[in-house]
Parts: structure tokens; sequence; C-alpha cells
């Protein structure tokens, strides 16, 4: 992650919750703004999200994918909301899993934290721009651009 990346996110975070009126904690925002800044150059799998949550508490696996679940939740459900929803799953359900994962991280404050984050992106206004798939593309090979203010493609 790169301080331009940070930065950006920052911003964003910032914007959010100005038109949101939303204010976050100090740790919340900070929280926000790397994950977002993280997810700039890292790819989102927002498929398979409740499997891969379950995969994850049978397994008893490391805290870090358990938060990487709830930060691919936040992100998916406040930029790829028509994608989450297009087999008929509900924000509402993916919050909840996002929410779950945090807890299972061991990170209470941003699970109870998650509606204010998820407002706060929503109200961000970011460019997303989900390419369709082909007949030929692998479903798991879908793509989704976040444009993160004028001219910053991520």
């Amino acid at each position: 992650m790169t301080n331009t990346y940070l930065a950006a996110a920052r911003d964003l975070v910032i914007k959010g919750m100005c038109e949101s009126q939303v204010a976050l904690s100090v740790e919340l925002e900070f929280h926000l703004a790397s994950t977002l800044a993280h997810y700039i150059d890292h790819p989102i799998l927002p498929d398979r999200l409740t499997v891969r949550l379950m995969e994850v508490v049978q397994r008893r696996a490391r805290k870090g994918e358990s938060r990487e679940l709830g930060d691919e939740c936040l992100i998916s459900c406040a930029f790829f909301a028509a994608r989450l929803t297009r087999h008929g799953g509900t924000i509402v359900h993916y919050a909840g899993l996002g929410q779950n994962a945090y807890e299972i991280a061991g990170m209470p404050d941003v699970a109870h934290g998650f509606p204010d984050m998820l407002d706060v992106l929503q109200a961000s206004s970011p460019i997303n721009r989900e390419h369709p798939l082909r007949a030929d593309d692998d479903p798991q090979a879908e793509r989704a651009v976040l444009l993160l203010g004028r001219g910053l493609s991520y």
C-alpha cells in the first residue's frame, strides 16, 4: 500500500462522512481508509462469501482470514451490491456476514461499526464500473473497477 493510495482512500472516507453525516471514530476511520487503500491494488472476490466464512470457521483458520472476509464484505456491500444480490442474496445478509467475520477476527469495535462504515462508503460516491461477463468468461474472473475521485482508476 502506498501513501498515494492511503491519501486517496482517506479523502474518500472523509467525503463519505461529510455526505452521510456519520462521524466515525478515529479507529474506524483509519480501519476504513487502510482497508480501501489495501484493496485498490488487490482483487476482491465477492463470490461465495458465505461459504468462505463457514470454511474459515470450520477449519479454525487464522484471524487474518476472518478479517479479510469482513473487509471484502464491507467493500462488496458498498460498491458491488448488484453483484452480491444478483442471485437472490441481500445486503443485510452480507453485512451480517461481515460483522460476524470481524467478531471472529477479534475486532468487536469494527464489527459494531460495520453499519456506520457501510453508510460512509455508500455516501462517498466513487464511480464503480462492473464489466458484464462474456459467454466465454469464468464467473470467478469477473472484474469490477473502482474509481476513487477524478482520474484515479484502481
